[in-house]
């Protein structure tokens, strides 16, 4: 059976950024689980290189991180696997490490590398190697965990942030793993990881009730292979995967049927978004009106539909005052979610770039089109532009007012008002 055309744009705004009319259209013709394979399919996925100035010693690293940024804003918005970037960015944000204080763009590059390649794969691979990355080992001091010294803020994050949840864990678990952890560090010649031997605890420790010389990677295989801890560590990662994609404070239900799912499968990160997106409470209304785009999901949304460039909208600038950078979340808790982003200086934020979205259309003739002279038919065009297809009444007539106020003045200022407002309405807003 055909999915309903509302049904594949709800998929495309919560599974990447947003679909064009002619994509909806095209998968539309799937039914639902041939839809939700088709927008979990990662082959089509394009290779990365980091941009020509990571890791330059005679380029000054804001200008890399700068680079960094833009390079990564234009995959997002011409990736034919958007769910690939959009899992890179839920990764950034939950395994997150910040340059306001790792200082190094080539490691957060290879970071960055290292969730794209494995966004869908084994979550137990992914922990491995999120562990190792030096951008997370001297984010969280790791590189500086040495025996006789051990730095407990990586082993702290990795159980109470990364894997597990607070509460789940004691604070003898956390010395223990901190010791284990020793000697996984950064080595300075080469900017890769390195286990120096010399700096690792070898003694006996005791974690989850078993005494043995633990060695760090050993902690992560044992809270995701543990009969208990791999429970709660699949039922942690469901739910905030559910609180990203659909609504928050899913029911225990759901919770623990797709966390069996996904320790079921190996920790199979794809195992867990296509039941995810196969649950009738993905669909629901209640889903459908519950989350709000972060800032990074309206830049990117509105340049997909608009088929703007970075250079041109210059999203960067708005941002900060957004309150979303890429590669500097505001701590190891990364983004707080949905209604973080309702707030007065984050709207006034978002006012101005969509005007600047709309200039920068209006600049380059995008806007011409618009019938000015009849500002019923030009709120159906800027509605379609912006890509908005299920428009309230309430919207159509506040742009219509609009339009009436000033088809008696100068074209430009109806056509980019018209657009602004278009991009600043709920619709727009709403993941």
């Amino acid at each position: 059976m055909p999915t309903p055309p509302a049904d594949v744009a709800h998929l495309l705004r919560r599974a990447g950024f947003g679909g064009s009319a002619a994509r909806i259209a095209e998968l539309s013709a799937l039914d639902r689980p041939a839809l939700v394979d088709a927008v979990l399919s990662t082959t089509a996925s394009p290779s990365d290189a980091a941009p020509a100035s990571t890791g330059n010693a005679l380029i000054a690293e804001w200008t890399q991180t700068q680079d960094l940024s833009t390079w990564w804003l234009k995959r997002m918005i011409t990736s034919p696997t958007p769910i690939v970037e959009k899992m890179t960015l839920f990764w950034h944000g939950h395994f997150a490490s910040s340059q306001d204080k790792v200082n190094r763009t080539l490691y957060l590059y290879r970071q960055n590398h290292t969730y794209r390649v494995n966004a869908l794969g084994s979550f137990k691979y992914l922990a491995h190697q999120m562990a190792i990355q030096p951008a997370m080992l001297s984010y969280l001091d790791n590189d500086a965990n040495v025996k006789g010294a051990p730095n407990q803020n990586f082993a702290r994050e990795l159980m109470e942030l990364f894997l597990l949840g607070v509460g789940n864990y004691s604070e003898d678990d956390v010395i223990a793993s901190a010791r284990a952890w020793t000697g996984h560090g950064i080595n300075d010649n080469t900017k890769t990881y390195q286990f120096n031997g010399m700096q690792h605890d070898y003694e006996l420790k005791t974690f989850f009730g078993t005494t043995k010389a633990w060695d760090g990677p050993e902690i992560i295989d044992e809270i995701l292979t543990n009969t208990l801890k791999r429970v709660i560590a699949a039922r942690f990662i469901t739910r905030k995967l559910w609180t990203f994609f659909a609504y928050a404070n899913p029911s225990d239900t759901i919770v623990n049927t797709l966390a069996a799912t996904f320790w079921t499968s190996g920790f199979s990160i794809t195992a867990l978004l296509r039941a995810l997106f196969l649950r009738d409470e993905f669909w629901s209304t209640t889903a459908r009106q519950a989350l709000v785009r972060s800032p990074i999901e309206y830049v990117v949304n509105i340049m997909r539909q608009m088929g703007l460039t970075p250079e041109e909208a210059n999203p960067e600038w708005h941002l900060r005052d957004m309150g979303q950078q890429l590669f500097y979340p505001p701590n190891v808790s990364g983004w707080k979610p949905n209604g973080y982003w309702l707030s007065t200086s984050s709207a006034s934020a978002r006012a101005e770039f969509a005007q600047r979205v709309a200039f920068v259309l209006y600049g380059k003739g995008s806007l011409n089109g618009l019938w000015v002279s009849y500002p019923g038919f030009a709120v159906n065009q800027v509605l379609d532009l912006a890509g908005i297809s299920d428009a309230s009444a309430n919207t159509k007539k506040v742009l219509l007012d609009y339009g009436n106020a000033q088809k008696a003045r100068a074209t430009w200022p109806m056509r980019t008002g018209l657009c602004a407002l278009a991009l600043l309405s709920p619709e727009s807003q709403l993941a």
